[in-house]
C-alpha cells in the first residue's frame, strides 16, 4: 500500500464538513496573499535600502527594530481580548495598507524612507502571520497537521512564487517604487478572505474572549515563556533559525552589492532568485515534508536542519563565492519557511489558549524579529576588528550556533512524540 501526502489530504478531506472545507480554503487563501505581498515587498525594500544606505548599515536597521517590535507586540497583546481576530486584523491591514501605497509616493522623496521602510516590512508580515496561525492552531486538530500544515505552507510558498515572479518582471518596467501600491489589492481580498476564516473557525473570538479575558503585559507573556520548558526551548529554535538567517542575509546581500550595483536589476535578479526559492519551498511542503515526518519523524527532521544549514556555513568557509552564499541563502529561507516553521508549529497544537495567541506573539513576532539584534551586534563587532574578514567570520559564528541549536532540539525530544489527536474546535 502507497502513501502520499496528497491522497492522505483527499481522505481526510471527504469526511469534512462543509464548514471545515471553507475553513482550509480560506486559510489557504490567506498564507497564499500574505506570502505574495511579501514576496513583491521584500525585494523592493531591501533593494531600496542597499541604494540609499549600502549592505553594510543592515545591522542597524535591524537594531533600530526591537523598539518597534516592543511597541507592536504590546499593543497586540493588550488589544486583541479587546478586539477579537477580526478587528485587530482589519486595524492592522488598514495601517499596512496605508503606509506601504504612501512609500509608494514619497519613497523618491524623504531619504530616510527606505530605513525605516525595511524595518516596518519584516514587523508587518509576522503580525499577518500571527493573526493566521494562531487561528489555524486553535481550529486544526493534532493528527490533521502533518499533512494539512505542509498543504498550508506549500500554498504560502506558492503566493511567494507568484509575487517574486511579479516582481521580476515588473521591476525593471515599472520601476521598484511603484511595486509597493500592489499592497492595497492583495489587502482587500485578505481582508474577504479573512472573514471567512474567522467565520469558519469555531467562533475562535469568542474562545480568545473567555480565555483571554484581560489584558497581557510583557512581564506577563514572559512568564508564560519561562515556566514552559517547551515554549522556552521553541524561544530559542527560533532565536537560532533568525539568528542564523540574518547572518546568511548579510553576507549574500554584501555580494549581492557587489555583483549589481544598479537598483532596479538588483530587485529583478533577487525578485527570480526568491522565486527559484519559492519552488524549492514548494517541493518541500506538498511532498518532502510528509515524506520527513513520516519516515524520520518530526524529532530526526528537525534534527535534520541545523546539521545541514552547518554543512552549508562549512562550505562557504572552503569556498567563499557568490553561488555557494546563494545556495546558502536559498537553502536557509526555504527550511525556514517549510521543514522548520510547520514542525515548530506543530508545537503549538497542545499548548493553552492565551499561550497559542500571547506567548507566541512574543516568540514569532518579538524574538523573530529581535533575534536579528543579536546578529547585528555580530555583525557589527567583526566590521569593527576584522573588516576585511567579516563575511568569512561570520560564517564560524553561523556554525557554532547551528551546533547549539541541535543540542536544544534534543532536549525537548519527547514533545515531538505524537500525541492523542485533539478534536477540531470546528466540530459541534
Amino acid at each position: 500500500m502507497t502513501f502520499s501526502p496528497l491522497a492522505k489530504i483527499r481522505k481526510e478531506a471527504s469526511l469534512f464538513s462543509f464548514k471545515e472545507k471553507m475553513f482550509l480554503l480560506a486559510a489557504m487563501l490567506c498564507s497564499f496573499l500574505i506570502s505574495a505581498d511579501y514576496a513583491i515587498i521584500r525585494p523592493v525594500s531591501n533593494s531600496l535600502f542597499i541604494q540609499g544606505f549600502g549592505a553594510k548599515a543592515f545591522p542597524y536597521a535591524w537594531i533600530v527594530s526591537i523598539p518597534f517590535n516592543l511597541l507592536i507586540v504590546s499593543l497586540y497583546n493588550k488589544y486583541l481580548p479587546k478586539l477579537g481576530c477580526f478587528k485587530m486584523f482589519l486595524v492592522i491591514g488598514a495601517t499596512i495598507a496605508s503606509i506601504n501605497s504612501l512609500a509608494g509616493i514619497y519613497m523618491g522623496e524623504i531619504s530616510i524612507l527606505p530605513f525605516f521602510f525595511n524595518v516596518w516590512k519584516d514587523i508587518y508580515v509576522m503580525l499577518m502571520f500571527q493573526l493566521l496561525w494562531s487561528v489555524i492552531h486553535s481550529t486544526v486538530k493534532q493528527g490533521s497537521a502533518k499533512y494539512l500544515y505542509g498543504l498550508l505552507f506549500g500554498i504560502g510558498a506558492l503566493g511567494g512564487f507568484t509575487g517574486s515572479i511579479t516582481t521580476s518582471y515588473f521591476a525593471v518596467k515599472l520601476g521598484s517604487e511603484n511595486l509597493l501600491f500592489s499592497t492595497l489589492p492583495i489587502y482587500l481580498l485578505l481582508a474577504a478572505s479573512y472573514y471567512l476564516l474567522i467565520k469558519h473557525s469555531a467562533e475562535v473570538d469568542r474562545k480568545v474572549d473567555d480565555d483571554m479575558k484581560k489584558a497581557s503585559s510583557l512581564k506577563e507573556s514572559f512568564a508564560l515563556i519561562a515556566k514552559s520548558k517547551l515554549l522556552f526551548a521553541i524561544l530559542l529554535m527560533v532565536t537560532f533559525m533568525q539568528m542564523t538567517a540574518t547572518i546568511t542575509d548579510f553576507q549574500f546581500n554584501t555580494y549581492l552589492e557587489k555583483m549589481y550595483p544598479e537598483k532596479d536589476i538588483r530587485t529583478e535578479y533577487f525578485g527570480r532568485l526568491l522565486a527559484f526559492g519559492n519552488i524549492l519551498t514548494m517541493s518541500f511542503q506538498f511532498i518532502g515534508i510528509f515524506i520527513f515526518i513520516r519516515y524520520l519523524g518530526k524529532f530526526k527532521t528537525h534534527l535534520m536542519v541545523p546539521a545541514i544549514l552547518c554543512l552549508n556555513g562549512l562550505a562557504f568557509v572552503v569556498y567563499p563565492v557568490f553561488g555557494v552564499i546563494s545556495y546558502a541563502f536559498l537553502t536557509i529561507k526555504c527550511f525556514d519557511f517549510s521543514l522548520f516553521n510547520v514542525i515548530k508549529e506543530m508545537l503549538y497544537i497542545p499548548l493553552k489558549m492565551e499561550e497559542k495567541f500571547r506567548a507566541k506573539a512574543l516568540i514569532d513576532v518579538f524574538m523573530y524579529r529581535g533575534a536579528k539584534v543579536f546578529a547585528s551586534f555580530f555583525v557589527l563587532a567583526l566590521q569593527i576588528f576584522f573588516s576585511d574578514s567579516v563575511v568569512a567570520l561570520l560564517s564560524w559564528v553561523n556554525v557554532g550556533l547551528f551546533v547549539i541549536w541541535c543540542f536544544v532540539v534534543s532536549s525537548i525530544r519527547d514533545s515531538y512524540q505524537d500525541t492523542a489527536a485533539l478534536k477540531p474546535v470546528t466540530e459541534g
